[in-house]
């Protein structure tokens, strides 16, 4: 059972490296697959981010202690406001650091 998960696992691998560079797919996607794809990159990073800014050391930290919040907040405002990525991440950075050195 295990050595056929592996196998499945490393062809599905395979194919998804292998499709989008050989001519078996079209050129260019029809639209609800673009549509759909935009979504990704925020449904991935949404959860590795929300979780590295609640837990430490697989701790839960949701306190007025964390500067991370404060950090997120200010960055989630920030992006909402300028949709800037550089000057969100700038924002964000400063306020951590500034909260991290105060408390």
């Amino acid at each position: 059972m295990i050595w056929s998960v592996i196998f499945l696992s490393g062809i599905l691998t395979y194919a998804t490296r292998f499709l989008p560079l050989s001519k078996i797919m079209p050129k260019k996607l029809p639209n609800f697959i673009q549509d759909g794809l935009q979504y990704v990159s925020i449904a991935v990073l949404t959860p590795i981010i929300i979780n590295s800014i609640i837990t430490s050391d697989n701790n839960f930290m949701i306190s007025e202690n964390n500067p991370k919040i404060y950090a997120a907040l200010a960055a989630f405002v920030i992006a909402f406001v300028s949709k800037s990525i550089l000057f969100t991440l700038i924002i964000g950075l400063s306020v951590l650091w500034i909260f991290e050195f105060i408390i």
